[in-house]
């Protein structure tokens, strides 16, 4: 396989590789319609203050950079949902940390993104109006429609303002550059300009990507061999980034130099779709407090309509943070400090760091949101994917052609068209692409003599709230407990479900099992204590991710790594 040009699209013959065999035989799809059924928590409000659910070791703002990342990396627009169809998956994207999401082919092939000099990256900045943002992505007139390299990067109106970050950052280093070059009398042309800016962005982007995002989301016993930042060479320096490339070479059990042509399909399928169990129901954007809707109170919205909503066209983008649509004015995020930490070294908080508010206080003081669990608890709104916009009218028929004409799930109101969920849609993508289940990657990494232990079917759980009255015979929330899957899926489980299962396994163990390794109940308080506090891929999926972004970022010639 020829590799396309650096930062170019990818070509549909690039075919995803694999880290194991494939599967002989899919999963029974029932089996997959019922998992996907259980994972779906109950509906939610959007409130201030601390959530049980909470993960501390990940602000908020890291799952939608991960997506930011994920739409830098693949793009799947070939296969069929169906294990037995013979289209094969294909990648648009190039396999590199490039951000072609964001510079597309370049200013010479799409001018209409880039100023008269193309050096800059076009976007709206002008005063607004109430409905719509002092500043949001170059639109099309017409529809609205973004006008980016990435289209995913509009999903909603966190990622687009990650986006939007991205193209600003990129004309401040444009500008920092050139005023550089002239006090230096060495004056850049239009082309060199782009580039050596384009090469600033990405180089600092891989450095948040390696050193910041990786290690929150992968327990740092898995990272250990692969960021070697605790190895000294023999006289006693420190590795350059280059030597530490050449020192974990030889440590990569799974993404191994001869599968580095693209992505896995262990990676795209499974792995690296743990951040949707992060997705939190909704996020506080800023401190607006005058705008209130049926589903809204001032600057908190649901990240997609609830189950029980039929979401009709006309309210996209405005009672959710749904996009596709020029950005709400009153979706604007007014401190980034809601989303992300000051920068500093990576150092993951203590228990109990979460700050105590009134849920509905009328200005409630700027506070990090984290991110939800990495659990194999999915938040209601993703159990109803807007049916257009996110899942898309030709899957979800597909969905309901392998169904019989139905979706296997009961998702929205009555009389509303139905909506898949995500983890249906997750666990049919994995089983069409044939990836081989948790149990398989588990056994590959123990027989390459990493220390680990497959996981015990305890842990393959899901957890759901408990009915429970008073002796008044009130209700009283906030107890749960955990329930296992289906038996069928407990010796092969799907890699996606076994690596969220594999996460919270800290968080089972500590909460929900008794001495005699039977669930009990628990109370969601003690889900801001201890392990019940963070979560953190583990050997399965932490490695995978791991191999994939450590072996791209040492295979790239341009990398910060390798410049």
């Amino acid at each position: 396989m020829t590799s396309p040009a650096h930062g170019a699209v990818g070509k549909r013959e690039q075919n995803f590789t694999q880290l194991l065999p494939l599967r002989a035989n899919p999963y029974d799809p029932n089996l997959l319609a019922k998992l996907a059924d259980q994972m779906k928590s109950d509906p939610d409000t959007v409130k201030d203050g601390g959530d049980p659910e909470e993960n501390l070791w990940v602000p908020a703002g890291y799952t939608y950079f991960g997506q930011f990342i994920d739409h830098d990396l693949t793009f799947d627009s070939t296969s069929s949902l169906d294990p037995n169809s013979a289209a094969e998956a294909t990648n648009l994207r190039t396999p590199r940390f490039d951000l072609d999401c964001l510079y597309g082919d370049g200013p010479d092939a799409q001018p209409y993104m880039y100023d008269t000099s193309g050096t800059k990256l076009l976007y709206r900045h002008d005063p607004g109006t109430a409905d719509m943002a002092k500043q949001d992505l170059l639109r099309v007139g017409v529809n609205g429609r973004a006008i980016i390299g990435d289209k995913r990067n509009d999903e909603n109106s966190i990622v687009c303002q990650i986006q939007l970050a991205f193209v600003k950052y990129h004309n401040a280093v444009v500008e920092h550059l050139r005023q550089k070059a002239n006090d230096e009398n060495k004056p850049l042309t239009g082309g060199q300009l782009f580039a050596a800016a384009r090469d600033q962005v990405r180089w600092t982007y891989q450095k948040l990507v390696m050193e910041d995002f990786l290690p929150r989301i992968v327990c740092h016993d898995v990272l250990k061999n692969l960021a070697l930042n605790e190895v000294q060479l023999a006289d006693g320096k420190k590795p350059s980034e280059r030597d530490k490339a050449a020192l974990r070479a030889k440590n990569y059990a799974l993404y191994t130099s001869d599968k580095r042509g693209n992505l896995p399909l262990e990676f795209v399928g499974a792995a690296y779709r743990f951040g949707h169990s992060g997705v939190r129901t909704g996020y506080r954007m800023n401190d607006q407090v005058d705008v209130v809707t049926p589903h809204t109170k001032g600057g908190r919205f649901s990240i997609f309509p609830a189950s029980d909503d039929p979401h009709p066209p006309e309210l996209s983008g405005k009672e959710s943070l749904l996009g596709f649509d020029p950005l709400p004015g009153n979706q604007e995020i007014d401190d980034w400090g809601r989303f992300f930490p000051d920068y500093t070294p990576y150092n993951p908080p203590e228990n109990g760091l979460i700050p105590k508010a009134e849920d509905d206080v009328e200005r409630p003081a700027m506070r990090l949101q984290h991110a939800y669990k990495i659990d194999t608890s999915i938040v209601d709104p993703l159990g109803a994917l807007p049916r257009a916009q996110i899942a898309g009218e030709a899957t979800t028929k597909e969905v309901e052609t392998m169904f019989n004409g139905k979706l296997p799930v009961a998702t929205a109101t009555a009389g509303s068209p139905p909506r898949p969920s995500l983890a249906l849609l997750n666990l049919l993508r994995g089983n069409s692409y044939r990836i081989a289940g948790g149990q398989a990657v588990a056994r590959e990494l123990i027989a390459s003599g990493f220390p680990y232990a497959e996981l015990d079917k305890k842990y393959l759980c899901i957890r759901k709230a408990v009915e429970k009255k008073d002796a008044a015979g009130n209700a009283v929330g906030g107890v749960f407990k955990y329930e296992a899957i289906d038996e069928a899926l407990q010796g092969d489980t799907p890699l996606w479900f076994y690596v969220l299962a594999e996460a919270q396994s800290k968080m089972v163990a500590a909460l929900g099992l008794n001495g005699d390794n039977q669930y009990k109940e628990f109370n969601e308080n003690e889900m801001l204590q201890g392990d019940g506090a963070k979560t953190q891929l583990g050997w399965v999926g932490g490695r995978i991710v791991a191999e994939v972004f450590y072996g791209l970022i040492d295979a790239d010639p341009e990398s910060y790594v390798n410049k």
